[in-house]
């Protein structure tokens, strides 16, 4: 505390969660913080353990809930929906030859947990044109044409603007499917009218 947080840091506030330890053998915990508060001029805070419908709220829990696809539990534990935001860069174009042309996404933070792969019904935001929009975002390696990296990819509904470049938020409202390898771009093109249908129906509220 005092030669590493007091002497680099110089804090006056300490905020510390209700089962954190630190330190050599984890003997660190808010009542020493607590106990060299007034000789090092600084006051503490404990994060206390909240809960809802019986879970203990967690980031570990909020990790595995938007990597299983568990949209609806994610919003629950955080208070909000889950949103992606990056740049919208080329690729391979693709989906315009189906007539599902979709936004690439470049994610800008590289921390950023990207949710488990599949197709999700998400609300778009375009803030450099303050525009709200609907539409699908699959995360995934495309397997029915042999993709090998994973992307983000979003189809915005009745949108069919260049937006290379521009800076782009999806917010994550429910997980619709796994990805899938379909057996040709005929059976993919058939299976994306039909999320477009669904994703339609999850969105009209939201």
């Amino acid at each position: 505390i005092e030669d590493f947080l007091i002497k680099n840091i110089h804090p006056s506030t300490i905020i510390i969660g209700y089962d954190h330890r630190f330190g050599k053998g984890r003997k660190g915990d808010f009542s020493l913080l607590n106990k060299l508060a007034v000789e090092n001029n600084y006051t503490v805070q404990e994060i206390n353990e909240e809960v809802i419908n019986d879970v203990t709220i967690s980031s570990t829990k909020i990790r595995k809930a938007l990597l299983a696809g568990e949209i609806a539990l994610a919003k629950s534990l955080l208070g909000y929906n889950y949103a992606l935001q990056g740049t919208v860069v080329e690729g391979k174009k693709l989906g315009r030859t189906i007539g599902y042309p979709t936004a690439n996404i470049k994610i800008d933070d590289a921390h950023k947990l990207i949710p488990g792969n599949g197709v999700y019904a998400v609300n778009v935001h375009l803030p450099d044109s303050n525009i709200q929009l609907k539409g699908m975002m699959n995360i995934g390696n495309n397997p029915t044409v042999n993709g090998q990296a994973r992307t983000i990819e979003v189809n915005i509904f009745e949108f069919g603007e260049d937006i290379y470049g521009e800076k782009i938020e999806v917010t994550l409202i429910e997980k619709m499917r796994e990805e899938i390898k379909f057996d040709g771009l005929d059976a993919l093109k058939t299976q994306l009218a039909n999320d477009e249908t669904t994703a339609r129906k999850i969105l009209i509220d939201c």
